[in-house]
């Protein structure tokens, strides 16, 4: 069997769910005030939305017309007439399959690309005495912090200002089915203005995740700058030991050596979603933004390609159980 037959047998064993509360949900949307997440779970809105993801009349989606104002209020919903369709990309198993498929192949080489400069991150680690960090630093920094500013500096990936129109949320949501088992994500907590602690989240460690890093004693620490800053040899602040015992954490955003070494990480894979390379992956993805198309791709891809650094040995699994310190980072603005 070829492997489009394959892909096809296998898009035809599973089947999408007719409530899209019941998807994998998506946004980059970092300045939201109020992501769209909610809105999608509330009551019946996930199968109003499933069922207007091609169009339908205002007739044959059941929908209050109060759920249909909070659904256009949130940009999910258009509105022609008596004509609604669903806002945002809306991706099964007929699609996911294939784009999974593409990006596996294409991940390869770019697993190739960034393998020294991961194996470099992961030597500088260890001589920090920090070498739990090296899936943080790998995934949560290269991939999920500065992949994304080298695409915005390019205009690449949607605007995320809000505005009087989208006063709520700017930037792209979708949906996708089948979800992507191990994903992950970054959240930020804002300690000053000077600082902010990312916290590198899976499924199995968001909540206790956030839990570590909104405990006050920690957040009070940090703001007020209780901490040891352990420096190098040419006074160079590399890493911070916290004062409750924690092991230490990695700092960046000063423009040192893991900064360097992350942009070696997250440059080549830019530079692939920028260029004719990644038209494959594009015509997997159901709509006619490509700076959304762009965000998609490269959260699937950035995950593909952890997954084979880490099947390579050149980077760890996130770590997981009690101590989770190693998934934390501080960022210096």
């Amino acid at each position: 069997m070829s492997d489009t037959g394959r892909m096809d047998a296998a898009a035809d064993e599973m089947s999408d769910p007719d409530n899209l509360a019941l998807w994998a949900l998506h946004c980059y949307c970092p300045n939201a005030r109020r992501t769209p997440h909610q809105v999608v779970s509330d009551g019946n809105n996930g199968r109003a939305l499933y069922a207007a993801r091609h169009g339908a009349l205002r007739g044959d989606v059941d929908v209050s017309d109060a759920q249909l104002s909070q659904l256009l209020e949130f940009r999910l919903l258009e509105r022609d007439g008596e004509m609604l369709r669903t806002a945002f990309p809306v991706l099964g198993v007929r699609e996911m399959v294939p784009l999974r498929a593409a990006l596996r192949r294409l991940a390869a080489p770019l697993a190739d690309a960034v393998a020294k400069p991961t194996q470099d991150i992961a030597a500088e680690l260890r001589r920090l005495g920090i070498g739990h960090s090296l899936y943080a630093m790998v995934f949560g920094y290269a991939l999920d912090l500065l992949l994304w500013r080298q695409l915005r500096a390019e205009d690449a990936v949607p605007d995320t200002a809000l505005t009087a129109e989208r006063q709520w949320w700017n930037g792209a949501f979708w949906a996708i089915h089948p979800p992507r088992a191990g994903g992950s994500g970054t959240n930020f907590y804002r300690l000053d203005e000077d600082l902010t602690l990312v916290a590198v989240w899976s499924n199995a460690t968001l909540r206790d995740l956030h839990d570590l890093a909104t405990t006050p004693r920690l957040a009070e620490s940090l703001r007020d700058r209780h901490v040891t800053a352990i420096t190098d040899a040419q006074g160079r602040r590399r890493q911070v030991r916290l004062d409750d015992g924690r092991p230490a954490i990695p700092l960046v955003g000063t423009g040192e050596v893991l900064d360097e070494l992350a942009a070696a990480v997250a440059a080549p894979v830019s530079a692939f979603l920028l260029s004719r390379a990644c038209q494959e992956a594009h015509r997997y993805v159901s709509t006619d933004d490509r700076a959304v198309a762009t965000v998609i791709i490269s959260h699937e891809l950035i995950w593909e390609i952890t997954e084979q650094l880490i099947a390579r040995g050149a980077c760890t699994r996130a770590p997981q159980g009690e101590d989770l310190t190693g998934l934390l980072f501080l960022l210096a603005s």
